[in-house]
């Protein structure tokens, strides 16, 4: 793809995402669902322009693609529709861990890994517990928050031991443990928000924290070897 081109794609993600940031923060609803899905599909089309789609590079494609699915289901209101877009992200987020799993740190790594995975999801399960007692939150969707917020920490501890997997370059893998970590805030705020546990301009910072996320993760897949 010639470098221009390159430039215009960027420039389109950058307009996009500024101008969908500053749709949500303002409260104008219509122009923030409007821009939403042209941030991911911006990114998905600048991904796809550098290079070969590889074994490396293929779980995340579709991780991306399934995040669009994901934003678009999200858009309208109702619990189906959320629910929809919680499925389209949990496979997501799987991709996103065969992505990241392709090379395996060392057994020691692994078992370190392990155990923040079981500890965190104890820590999840407690909080979803404790919040929920208050809320007004459907308590048959609970099961589904906490497999959800299992994943979501899966994939962010995968993302976030990129820093001792072979043939990562320190750059690279600090982007990919950052949007890691980003992609965990932004669905915990998510998550809170359904518990009626909301932060201020929460709308903004989850979808702020989320666009950051995905333009680290990709950013650091594409300074792997092809």
């Amino acid at each position: 793809m010639p470098d221009w081109a390159n430039l215009v794609l960027l420039i389109f993600i950058c307009l996009v995402t500024l101008a969908n940031w500053i749709a949500i923060w303002r409260g104008n609803l219509a122009a923030y669902y409007i821009t939403k899905p042209l941030v991911l599909l911006g990114l998905i089309a600048y991904f796809i322009t550098q290079g070969p789609i590889s074994a490396t590079r293929l779980p995340f494609l579709l991780g991306l693609s399934l995040s669009l699915l994901g934003d678009i289901f999200l858009i309208p209101r109702g619990t189906r529709w959320f629910m929809a877009g919680m499925g389209a992200f949990s496979l997501a987020h799987l991709c996103y861990i065969w992505g990241f799993n392709t090379v395996m740190p060392s057994a020691t790594v692994m078992f370190m890994a392990l155990f923040a995975l079981l500890a965190g999801n104890l820590i999840i399960h407690l909080t979803i517990d404790r919040f929920a007692a208050s809320s007004e939150i459907n308590k048959l969707l609970l099961p589904f928050f906490k497999g959800y917020g299992i994943l979501v920490l899966a994939m962010a501890i995968s993302a976030m031991l990129c820093l001792a997997r072979p043939g990562w370059s320190d750059l690279a893998a600090v982007m990919a443990g950052t949007g890691g970590i980003l992609f965990f805030i932004s669905d915990a705020m998510i998550g809170l928000d359904k518990l009626d546990r909301r932060l201020p301009k929460y709308k903004f910072w989850i979808i702020f924290s989320y666009h950051l996320a995905q333009f680290l993760i990709v950013a650091a897949v594409l300074l792997l070897p092809v």
